[in-house]
């Protein structure tokens, strides 16, 4: 079984040599509360109002919180209660979702089975060569949650007992959250608002994250400064560590874990669709010295079957808003994007010879 970090970390009084970032990359964990990340009611009655929240939100962050969801606060403590338990299951429970090789980058797929294991990030080679790898301090439990299908949904743990129908319940609600979200940012835009119907919003990717309590944060990471690759990433936290870059000066600010709210952390697609008018989230994930920490991720992605088109939206095209990226379906998108995530935007431009 790979040797997942909450079996050991509690034993430890210093991080293990493999586990220490580089000093570049190291992350400071006394940032400040974010407190004008924006905190947005979905219940408000006037939607325009609404929309144009997010839109504001999406430019100066590329992250936001939203409040009167649709997911209640009830079930959200069932869910957190589900994921606690699951990560306590004993090893041989738990080994039926591990693989011999113990890391892994985060790679959403349909067909994804329950996977359980600790996250590296993604580094290409360059000149032949790979720097020293970056090995998050967390436990990841992941899976398709849609499109549900019988034989997926028998894929999934059948221990902690409730796991699968309160999994099921929350993935559901979250799903119809994100699906309203996106349907706001199109009234914003000036889109129809079933434009992120279907193909673009196909699949939705959970990812449960366990960050066991780390004697030295300074030296270690939960997820280094990243973008997300696909649409929108609904996120449960119960306790902080998410970190955020403000875009217009690059401070890096901390989001408030707020009862029974949900992060919403754009990803690059919107940033492509909108032309640059939303920007994708760039966020990290620092580690604590206090208890553990339990986030859960609803990744909303386009299908990866077909020839799923990523492209600027024609209606927000003008002589004066020229595409600043190329068509491309996901699938190359993809590729692109898990090259050389620094180089992404510069791959995408349609005016690059």
């Amino acid at each position: 079984m790979a040797s997942l970090v909450s079996s050991w970390a509690s034993q430890v009084n210093t991080v293990p040599e493999r586990y220490v970032v580089p000093t570049e990359k190291r992350l400071n964990v006394n940032v400040p509360i974010g407190k004008e990340i924006p905190v947005i009611d979905l219940s408000h009655p006037n939607s325009a109002h609404i929309a144009e929240q997010i839109i504001k939100a999406s430019q100066d962050y590329g992250v936001f919180q939203v409040i009167n969801h649709g997911v209640s606060q009830e079930l959200i403590g069932d869910v957190l209660k589900v994921c606690d338990e699951f990560f306590k299951l004993p090893i041989e429970d738990l080994e039926k979702y591990t693989e011999e090789e113990e890391l892994s980058e985060f790679e959403p797929n349909l067909d994804q089975k329950p996977k359980l294991y600790i996250e590296k990030e993604y580094k290409p080679k360059k000149n032949g060569k790979n720097d020293k790898e970056v090995i998050f301090w967390k436990d990841t439990f992941a899976h398709c949650t849609h499109p549900t299908k019988e034989d997926r949904i028998n894929s999934w743990p059948e221990k902690p007992a409730q796991y699968r129908e309160v999994i099921g319940k929350y993935t559901e609600g979250v799903r119809k959250a994100n699906l309203r979200i996106l349907e706001l940012m199109c009234e914003g835009l000036g889109l129809e608002k079933d434009y992120f119907a279907n193909e673009l919003s196909h699949i939705q990717y959970m990812a449960i994250n366990l960050y066991p309590k780390c004697p030295d944060p300074t030296v270690t990471a939960g997820a280094v400064e990243h973008n997300d690759g696909g649409v929108i990433n609904l996120l449960l936290q119960e306790l902080g560590g998410l970190h955020v870059r403000r875009q217009k000066d690059g401070q890096w600010l901390a989001v408030e874990p707020i009862p029974g709210a949900l992060v919403c952390i754009n990803g690059m697609v919107l940033k492509v669709i909108s032309n640059g008018k939303l920007e994708s989230g760039i966020h990290r994930v620092a580690t604590n010295s206090v208890r553990d920490r339990i986030s859960l991720g609803c990744l909303t992605s386009p299908t990866c079957c077909g020839e799923c088109i990523i492209e600027p939206a024609k209606p927000l095209l003008s002589e004066t808003n020229p595409p600043k990226y190329k068509p491309f379906s996901y699938t190359e998108y993809l590729k692109i994007f898990f090259t050389d995530t620094s180089e992404f935007e510069a791959a995408l431009n349609p005016y690059k010879i």
